[in-house]
């Protein structure tokens, strides 16, 4: 079970059957478009409603958008490839946006001709029997709206939901076409005409709508603030993150991505900071639904702003052999560096010799100090630490 904002939801399924499922149910629609297109279009010819005839258009482009639909699952439901390290789950983006501008188009098309048939006042009166092809076509765009909408919802598909969308509005314009043709049979010859532009203003709207979440999806818009901030009191929870900043996500189909910078304890091994930077991430995929992977940066300290380009290890390292060497002074067996507010720190490691009065030590480390003070590009503090040779242990002396 996977937790998100509280509640436990079921493990999502695998790529693979997303895809089928998918790709089941929008071959039931298409197949039920082809129908339902043929139908309205007859009808709306042979029985002289223009409001039936508009919603052969929209169904005719229910089912221009199926057939994208079905290129776009083919495509995103293909695992992670060399061109594609992140998946194709765009593709679905993609297939939405058309979907959108398509039903946008053809909105404002039926509306220009329903306009016209307006200004010029030309009302046929539709046959009776087109009233049974919108009633049929209320009740099958309804029963596909619940089917699509219920696997668009398990599956988290943004293209499948705008597809189930598409079935509702085309549900809704035939109820609307349903009480144009009976107006107009009842006396009112220019209900069809205004039917017929209501249609087109709704799959307008639908359309834009559409097209516009997928635009901006695929402009990387970030996820909601609520799940924001379930991200961030999840990373504040985990063990040895002391802060967090640069906090990014981005939408990828039905799935998401995030990016962090943890502020850990400074002095912490690369190691540790590494172990830490796995639980976050593991406790992130774990706890946030449909977050596909979360990339953790460690930082010793909040560089939001940025911070100073300081020395390399290479020229510190070259600087503190030639200044030791200069004062005739052993060399460390390991230099320590750490970053650390503009400035740096070193610590060097020596072997404790395995005789000698505490004072010879007291008195080689003020040396090396000495030597070191004010001669190491970027260093600010020094450090000398001294290793017991058999256990391994550390002594540090007061520096």
């Amino acid at each position: 079970m996977r937790r998100s904002k509280g509640v436990a939801t079921a493990e999502p399924v695998s790529r693979k059957e997303r895809g089928r499922q998918n790709l089941r149910i929008t071959l039931v629609g298409a197949a039920t478009n082809v129908v339902l297109f043929f139908a309205k279009l007859v009808g709306g010819v042979f029985g002289h409603s223009q409001a039936l005839v508009a919603d052969a258009v929209h169904s005719l482009s229910d089912l221009l958008s199926d057939f994208g639909l079905i290129l776009a699952m083919r495509f995103s439901s293909q695992p992670p490839d060399q061109d594609h390290p992140y998946g194709h789950e765009r593709f679905e983006t993609l297939a939405a946006l058309a979907t959108g501008s398509l039903l946008a188009v053809n909105g404002a098309w039926i509306g220009v001709e329903a306009v016209q048939r307006l200004l010029a006042g030309h009302f046929v009166v539709p046959a009776s029997w087109t009233l049974y092809i919108a009633a049929f076509a209320i009740v099958a765009k309804e029963t596909l709206y619940q089917r699509t909408i219920r696997v668009a919802r398990r599956n988290r598909s943004a293209a499948l939901r705008a597809n189930a969308w598409d079935h509702r509005t085309d549900a809704i314009s035939s109820i609307i076409v349903f009480v144009g043709i009976g107006g107009s049979r009842l006396g009112f010859p220019y209900l069809d005409s205004v039917v017929a532009l209501v249609v087109a203003l709704m799959v307008l709207r639908i359309g834009a709508v559409t097209a516009w979440e997928a635009i901006q999806e695929l402009a990387d818009r970030g996820l909601d603030d609520a799940t924001l901030q379930e991200i961030r009191a999840i990373i504040l929870g985990c063990e040895g993150v002391r802060d967090l900043h640069l906090l990014k996500t981005r939408k990828m189909g039905h799935q998401a991505l995030a990016e962090v910078h943890l502020q850990v304890a400074p002095t912490l091994s690369v190691s540790e900071g590494h172990q830490i930077a796995e639980r976050v991430r593991m406790a992130l995929l774990r706890q946030v639904a449909d977050l596909m992977d979360a990339t953790i940066h460690i930082d010793s300290e909040n560089d939001e702003q940025g911070s100073p380009v300081l020395p390399a290890r290479s020229q510190i390292e070259a600087a503190i052999r030639q200044a030791l060497l200069a004062a005739q002074l052993p060399l460390p067996e390991q230099v320590t560096l750490h970053y650390l507010g503009g400035s740096v720190e070193a610590r060097l490691q020596y072997l404790l010799p395995s005789a000698g009065a505490l004072d010879s030590l007291h008195q080689k480390e003020w040396s090396i100090h000495r030597a070191l003070d004010g001669e190491i590009p970027g260093v600010v503090r020094i450090g000398v630490l001294w290793r017991h040779g058999d256990s391994g242990d550390r002594m540090r002396f007061a520096s």
